[in-house]
């Protein structure tokens, strides 16, 4: 959304360090203004810089309605200046929270060349918790449902809390217990990197919060 010649100023900051492997940018204007991306002067800026360093854009479409066509030829336009497009959706109640409308979110992302990465459980933020959060019980088995309709690489995305305490994948349940994987811990608690965790599901709990500790067996 910055004009373009702060983000070649921003960039062209970033091209010469040496430890840095890669740039990402994150931005939903591929979905809410892909006009942006029509203009020849950023996106040869972009392929230029790929060229020198990987680009990433991870953006934000929640509904296959969002994949106009518009928002295609925006993303077309990303795709030909090298850069990598994935998409981090979150699961909201009233909008994507059904089998039906995953499947037709993720093969409509893989169609125009976006990667399926992250489907992110809605956080309990004030004034959004108790309109869009699905309680996790119900959005394991919505999100396994999808996953059983999709090829490998529409499947790939990982469902996903971002907790204060890292970033933990929900990988499934047994029976009402809630599988997790720990694959990102904060800098304090290296040793948390990794680790399994097991909570009792019920019927409203939305959150890591929400659900008790309990042992697998």
């Amino acid at each position: 959304m910055l004009p373009t010649d702060v983000i070649k100023a921003m960039l062209s900051a970033l091209k010469d360090i040496p430890h840095l492997n890669f740039v990402r940018i994150g931005s939903r204007a591929p979905v809410v203004y892909p006009f942006r991306f029509f203009d020849a002067e950023l996106i040869d800026f972009l392929k230029e810089f790929n060229r020198e360093k990987a680009l990433f854009v991870p953006t934000h479409f929640n509904h296959p309605n969002e994949i106009t066509p518009v928002a295609e030829q925006a993303i077309l336009r990303l795709r030909e200046a090298g850069v990598t497009v994935n998409n981090q959706a979150v699961l909201l109640r009233g909008v994507n929270d059904d089998a039906d409308t995953l499947v037709e979110l993720m093969n409509g992302l893989l169609r125009i060349g976006v990667s399926p990465y992250y489907l992110y459980q809605c956080m309990p933020v004030a004034r959004v918790r108790h309109h869009f959060q699905v309680p996790l019980k119900q959005g394991v088995d919505i999100v396994d449902q999808a996953r059983q309709r999709l090829d490998g690489y529409a499947k790939r995305f990982k469902f996903i809390i971002g907790h204060d305490i890292g970033k933990l994948e929900i990988c499934g349940r047994v029976d009402d217990k809630l599988i997790l994987k720990q694959i990102h811990a904060r800098q304090e608690h290296p040793e948390e990197a990794s680790r399994m965790l097991v909570r009792q599901l019920t019927d409203t709990g939305g959150w890591l919060d929400d659900l008790p500790e309990v042992d697998l067996v």
